[in-house]
């Protein structure tokens, strides 16, 4: 079962800071325009919400038999050396992730199993 998250940590805080940054020109162009309707704007809002989109199809973690497997938009599929929870609160549960070279921290919602 594939796990869903948001990566924490500096890969995570330099993947997102572009993220909005995209987002934060599509709104000066749109505030800046003298038209009603800034074309630019909807372009890059649109590419926003694709790209977020991409990121969280993209972003997960899966066990297969007894290895863990991550997936990252930027990178192939790797495998992690280990995974354990650092810490949880209600529905959000922080994981600490260990591959060959980096340590990686995801920020994971805790589905209730039915």
């Amino acid at each position: 079962m594939k796990k869903h998250f948001i990566f924490l940590g500096a890969p995570g805080v330099i993947y997102y800071s572009w993220l909005l940054a995209l987002i934060f020109v599509a709104f000066i162009i749109g505030y800046e325009s003298n038209k009603s309707i800034s074309y630019p704007a909807i372009i890059l809002g649109a590419i926003f919400v694709v790209i977020v989109i991409y990121t969280w199809l993209n972003s997960y973690f899966q066990k297969e038999t007894d290895d863990f497997w991550v997936k990252l938009p930027y990178r192939q599929k790797f495998k992690l050396q280990s995974l354990e929870i650092k810490c949880q609160w209600k529905a959000f549960v922080i994981y600490k992730a260990k591959s060959k070279i980096n340590t990686y921290l995801f920020l994971a919602l805790k589905r209730k199993k039915k």
